[in-house]
């Protein structure tokens, strides 16, 4: 397939559906459900640094982890 792996085409750019931003990072699960439950649905809490929303998303979209987003706050402040 001209050197494309099966990962990268089903992965797909982070989109937040309240601001339009396309930078997102993982937050934190908040409940069992989220530890437990989301990911055998495969997804994952991710939230939106621009307008803090949260939501959920699948595994194959692409986002930041929490660290990064951190470093990046704490640097901008």
């Amino acid at each position: 397939m001209h050197g494309l792996s099966l990962r990268s085409m089903v992965r797909k750019p982070f989109q937040c559906r309240d601001c339009g931003s396309v930078e997102g990072y993982r937050s934190r699960p908040r409940n069992v459900i989220e530890k437990y439950i989301l990911p055998v649905l495969g997804l994952r809490p991710v939230r939106c640094p621009d307008c803090f929303r949260r939501s959920y998303q699948p595994f194959f979209v692409i986002v930041r982890e929490r660290s990064e987003a951190e470093v990046r706050r704490r640097s901008a402040a």
